[in-house]
């Protein structure tokens, strides 16, 4: 538990933060990796734009396909009706160079890398992630009602000097 803490240091107390909430659907992904640019770009980490909006997309793909809320299936009721629908929050945040990366989304299950076969068309997100964050973990939300990913990048230092 330490670890996903020090981890959420940088979300609870930073420079700048933005947070989107988006219905778990197929086009969530895409307006999370919109939203990162622009968030990233604004704040003038550009350097870290790759490796975040990679993240980004793929714990938001993983919170669309994997993170209903548990008995619910993947027909969602609108809000029309006036039912809920499940939902994905990103929150974004930078402080001292680090920009930490936090999905939410409503099953308690723990995301589980998996071992892809050569031709499967998925399965490698947490790989991704895990190769391109300096440090990712997940733990159950205070509420208990689902999950919440966080996974940092920082800067690197140059090595040349001016």
């Amino acid at each position: 538990m330490d670890r996903i803490e020090s981890l959420g240091s940088v979300i609870s107390a930073p420079e700048q933060k933005k947070t989107l909430t988006l219905a778990a659907n197929d086009r969530a992904p895409g307006k999370a990796r919109s939203f990162t640019r622009e968030a990233l770009m604004a704040w003038g980490v550009e350097d870290l734009l790759d490796q975040a909006v990679l993240i980004v997309s793929e714990l938001t793909t993983n919170a669309e396909r994997h993170g209903r809320t548990p008995g619910v299936g993947l027909s969602l009721p609108s809000r029309v009706e006036g039912e809920p629908v499940d939902e994905i929050t990103l929150t974004l945040a930078l402080q001292a160079g680090v920009v930490g990366i936090e999905v939410e989304d409503n099953s308690p299950e723990p995301p589980v890398p998996q071992i892809a076969s050569l031709y499967a068309t998925s399965g490698r997100g947490l790989h991704l992630v895990s190769a391109a964050a300096d440090a990712w973990a997940a733990c159950p939300k205070e509420d208990g009602r689902g999950k919440r990913v966080i996974a940092l990048v920082r800067r690197t230092e140059s090595p040349f000097t001016s």
